[in-house]
């Protein structure tokens, strides 16, 4: 397995890795100022012997980058110079061993790179190194360094690595923290084939169950094969060196036309045909990289040992995010699926998770698990991380947590707790504690062996690691430390404060007028706190940070969240119902939370199936409630979820049963697929009197998985 990256070229290899791992983190105690830099006049950026074109660019890179971020221009000099400077030499060797090497002897410093790559990051890691003692140069943008300059040596734990955040995708950072611009790596990603073929797409349809289906593409097709050519030619070249994606659509069935029946494919197995394009684009273009994946349709291992430019992207969608140590069942499966794998190619590239998608704000605290999991990749041949994140929408921590995984994935063996706190050192002088304290915890709780859900609500992010009290009592302290810090700090911790209103709201929402709820009760009413009102204010601040127009992957605006609270929450049209606090009971049966969920006062949001709805499977279910003394009339009210892209149905029908006996009828008429989330009232005036038990026989259309949101069932007299 992969340990240190860094070691002194003058101790033994195992006694070097120990000491690294320790003296790794600039700011650290291990690293205590030296005040070397001030001790001379300047920085004389040079090349070594036999230079080549790329030494000198890349020493014209370094000289052009710390001139600029010199208070004086005359100590930063390029070539050769009379003043007592320290001597900075640059040089490309790709035949170096180890991916990178800092020798210092004297007042020389000599840096070397096997590749641009390293190079540019190691520049960085210098800048930042130097402006940490000399006040002459301006580093305070820079992350904290990972490197001491003491004979150190090293290579990248992986050849590409790449975040999919918004810190992880601002090309001015992407190399100055080690990761690959993923824009400017891939001409062909992800499932974007369509993309390519354009209007020609329908040329090149699948053939599913005998029959033409635009919901996939045939990869056998010679249409497909002339388009993605002419493609590339275009657009890329032939001598380049770019990656491409060649995969199926998101979909569970691959073609079966004659063509690719003959060369293996089955009705959910696309790797034959897949493989077979594959092969034939690599032998065209022997300078770009083509991979596969094994996701879906292609999971299955091709059984051709394939050429040096073909590779494949491991999705670990079905991988659960937990703590992990290598030896339960699922973690034995994934590394066995890896090995398979590692047998026809070496370049294996991992796509993995790092967010909630359906929560891009709240907290997600994935990097002791994520280490781990880097640990287990690199261990089973892995070559390249793709963490898959919010991609340009704001989630909170977000800059952190991708300087933190940037240096895992340079060294997946850092210590996390003190990557975390060598950031929060740096960037949060007022906040740091606060900040490192409560976040490593909710880390630490993570790490319970609970999963982490890529796609869940508030109620799992709280059985997971979101304690309500702790995370109430950091927000409410948010704002003094707001108003303490100032600048950069000031604004970074504002952002956070907005961005985590949401998740106030979120847990609010959820635990109604309990302790944590955004009401209290007052007999069969319930009423909002009036800071409930200053949480929905806070959130409206979004639209002041750049990238927090949307809280989740299906693009849902926070503004359209905001307006779904004040109408449904804050304005809510049961603020007194004779059944809040009632127990129902249901067939099929219903736990306990749910069954209080439908009569605690608040109402879903038609954009969260998360929260506020219970869900229930099948076409069919009957709620009894017991309403035996209430003895009144008035309007009976049940509200539905209408979202059939996670096919949740609004009933047709709704029948109430007083005492067993049928008593009246709702119809209703649902639409068959609205943009967003829809809610449905169903209203009927209904006497109660002399009833002892109310039944609620609710009917949908019969369609495969079809399950029912239901909300609020209220009585307002």
């Amino acid at each position: 397995m992969h340990r240190s990256i860094f070691h002194s070229d003058k101790l033994c290899p195992l006694l070097a890795g120990m000491i690294c791992v320790c003296c790794l983190l600039s700011g650290c105690r291990m690293q205590a100022r030296t005040e070397m830099f001030p001790s001379k006049e300047g920085y004389l950026v040079t090349i070594g012997e036999d230079p080549t074109d790329r030494d000198t660019r890349w020493a014209k890179y370094l000289y052009e980058h710390l001139k600029k971020r010199a208070n004086d221009d005359e100590i930063v000099a390029f070539g050769v110079s009379e003043m007592d400077m320290w001597r900075i030499i640059i040089q490309i060797d790709p035949t170096l061993q180890r991916g990178f090497k800092v020798a210092c002897k004297g007042s020389d410093i000599r840096l070397t790179a096997s590749d641009d790559k390293q190079m540019l990051w190691l520049q960085y890691q210098l800048i930042k190194k130097i402006s940490k003692e000399d006040p002459r140069i301006d580093g305070s943008d820079l992350p904290p360094a990972l490197i001491n300059l003491n004979d150190t040596c090293g290579a990248f734990a992986f050849d590409y690595q790449s975040i999919y955040s918004p810190y992880g995708l601002n090309a001015d950072h992407t190399g100055v923290i080690g990761l690959n611009n993923f824009d400017d790596s891939w001409g062909i990603w992800g499932h974007n084939l369509r993309k390519v073929l354009g209007k020609d797409a329908e040329k090149v349809y699948a053939t599913i169950h005998g029959k033409t289906d635009d919901s996939q593409l045939c990869f056998s097709s010679e249409d497909m094969y002339r388009q993605i050519e002419s493609y590339i030619v275009d657009n890329f070249g032939e001598k380049g060196n770019f990656r491409f994606v060649i995969a199926p659509d998101d979909t569970p069935y691959a073609c079966t036309c004659a063509t690719c029946t003959a060369l293996g494919n089955t009705e959910k197995n696309a790797t034959p045909a897949v493989t077979e394009l594959i092969l034939r684009l690599s032998q065209r273009f022997p300078k770009h990289t083509f991979f596969t994946t094994s996701y879906l349709t292609t999971q299955q291992v091709t059984d051709k040992q394939l050429p040096p430019n073909v590779g494949v992207i491991f999705s670990t969608i079905d991988y659960p995010l937990r703590r992990t140590d290598g030896k339960d069942e699922q973690d034995k499966k994934f590394a066995e699926q890896l090995d398979n794998w590692k047998k026809v190619t070496n370049n294996i590239y991992i796509w993995d998770y790092i967010n909630n998608f359906d929560d891009y704000l709240t907290p997600f605290p994935i990097l002791k698990i994520a280490q781990q999991r880097l640990q287990l990749f690199k261990q089973h041949g892995a070559s390249g991380i793709f963490f898959n994140g919010s991609g340009y929408s704001y989630s909170s921590f977000d800059e952190m947590r991708t300087f933190v995984l940037s240096a895992l994935l340079i060294n997946p063996e850092l210590p996390v707790d003190e990557l975390i706190k060598s950031y929060f050192n740096q960037e949060y002088p007022v906040s740091k504690k606060w900040l490192y304290d409560y976040y490593t915890e909710l880390e630490n709780n993570a790490q319970s062996g609970k999963r982490l859900g890529l796609y869940a609500g508030i109620r799992e992010s709280e059985k997971g690691f979101l304690y309500p009290e702790k995370f109430i009592k950091f927000y409410d302290e948010m704002g003094d430390f707001v108003s303490e810090a100032k600048g950069k700090e000031r604004k970074k911790l504002h952002e956070l404060q907005t961005a985590l209103s949401f998740t106030r709201m979120e847990l609010a929402r959820d635990h109604s007028f309990d302790a944590y709820g955004y009401a209290k009760r007052n007999g069969k009413d319930i009423q909002p706190l009036p800071q409930a009102r200053k949480w929905v204010t806070q959130l409206k601040e979004h639209q002041a940070f750049a990238g927090m127009g949307y809280y989740n992957e299906s693009a849902y605006e926070i503004d359209y969240y905001i307006k779904e609270w004040e109408q449904y929450i804050l304005a809510s049209d049961i603020k007194k119902s004779l059944f809040l606090g009632m127990h129902p009971s249901a067939t099929p049966k219903l736990n306990k939370n749910d069954s209080k969920k439908l009569t605690d006062g608040t109402h879903g949001l038609p954009g969260d199936y998360h929260c506020g709805w219970v869900i229930i499977p099948g076409e069919e279910c009957t709620i009894n409630l017991p309403v035996k003394g209430l003895n009144a009339s008035g309007t009976f009210y049940i509200s539905f979820l209408n979202l059939p892209r996670h096919r949740i149905y609004a009933p047709q029908q709704v029948q109430l049963l007083k005492d067993g006996v049928a008593y009246k009828t709702i119809d209703l008429k649902p639409e068959d697929s609205p943009e967003k989330g829809e809610m449905m009232k169903a209203t009927v005036p209904a006497d109660l009197n002399g009833t002892e038990q109310l039944s609620i026989k609710i009917s949908c259309l019969k369609k495969p998985g079809t399950q029912m949101g239901i909300d609020e069932i209220a009585f307002i007299p």
